[in-house]
């Protein structure tokens, strides 16, 4: 039931980041954390049957605090998770699996 309930935070929250991106032209998606979130490095796995789910969590690279932001620059649909592709403020990329650490918001 848990997993459930969380594969349907993540789609809101991918349906957020949708709609918002569609219909707000060139603003911004932002994720602002709320609880500390971890930012992986974006690894490539070969073993995905499926291109557009070949993205997987690599090695830590960074962990944020609560209010906090990354920029989102891409959403990946994974086979065990999805995640957004993040630029943090030192210019940094990764992935930052969904879940309930943090809120979409565009400006």
């Amino acid at each position: 039931m848990k997993k459930l309930c969380d594969r349907a935070i993540v789609i809101a929250f991918l349906v957020l980041y949708a709609a918002v991106s569609v219909g707000c032209g060139e603003k911004e998606n932002i994720l602002v954390i709320e609880k500390p979130t971890e930012v992986h490095a974006i690894t490539q796995a070969a073993s995905a049957p499926d291109p557009s789910m070949n993205i997987q969590p690599g090695r830590l690279i960074a962990t944020l605090k609560a209010g906090e932001t990354a920029k989102a620059i891409g959403v990946y649909h994974g086979q065990d998770h999805d995640g957004f592709k993040v630029k943090l403020a030192d210019g940094t990329e990764g992935i930052i699996i969904a879940g309930d650490t943090f809120t979409v918001t565009s400006r």
